[in-house]
């Protein structure tokens, strides 16, 4: 019993060093315009997260938004994280920020600033805890805090300088982002298999409304 019980604790770190990756479809209508994974991984007190993703538009021209962030926490601080948004393969956005353990230094599109606010939820958390009514998220790549509205069970709203977001979780994870621009409302949809996991908790998220 002990060696079975030793086998699944094993199994479970070697789960957890090796990462956890959620996948999304990106649709509009009907259509799919492209993809996003999200990958996180810990190793004792530190927790990596990757984005990546791509989107295609054709409207009355094609435009293709590329887009990733990297990130690392370590004992529920963010320690650094990297964003960088691409239009058609030229930079629109890019930051970078890191904490030196006195202050954190922000670059965002040639600026400098620094503060010294401890960041324990930023966007890269999104995706792996379900955020509480009213909780701020750091984003990077607006270089400011933005705000979370509960609207229902599990599903909570956040308006950023590009639009409005609404966030839809099961058992920790989001599952669905709908996304509303002025130029497309589009939807980052978790595809079937990553889902299936979700729900039998085979990738676990957390945050304080999990049930």
């Amino acid at each position: 019993m002990y060696r079975i019980a030793l086998i699944f604790i094993l199994t479970i770190y070697s789960l957890l060093l090796a990462g956890q990756t959620v996948n999304y479809e990106v649709i509009r209508g009907e259509k799919k315009l492209g993809d996003m994974t999200v990958k996180r991984s810990m190793q004792q007190e530190e927790v990596f997260y990757e984005i990546k993703s791509k989107v295609v538009f054709k409207l009355l021209f094609s435009f293709t938004i590329d887009y990733e962030s990297t990130s690392e926490y370590k004992r529920d601080r963010l320690i650094k994280e990297y964003t960088h948004n691409q239009l058609n393969g030229n930079t629109q956005k890019k930051s970078t920020i890191w904490w030196d353990g006195k202050v954190y230094t922000l670059d965002l599109d040639g600026s400098r600033i620094n503060f010294s606010n401890k960041i324990e939820y930023s966007v890269a958390s999104i995706y792996f805890e379900e955020p509480t009514d009213g909780q701020q998220v750091f984003s990077p790549q607006f270089g400011k805090y933005l705000s979370f509205v509960k609207i229902g069970p599990h599903k909570y709203e956040m308006q950023s300088p590009d639009g409005l977001n609404v966030y839809s979780y099961t058992n920790g994870i989001c599952t669905e982002v709908k996304v509303n621009r002025d130029f497309a409302r589009f939807s980052f949809v978790m595809t079937p298999e990553s889902l299936v996991a979700v729900q039998k908790k085979i990738i676990t998220g957390g945050g304080a409304n999990v049930d």
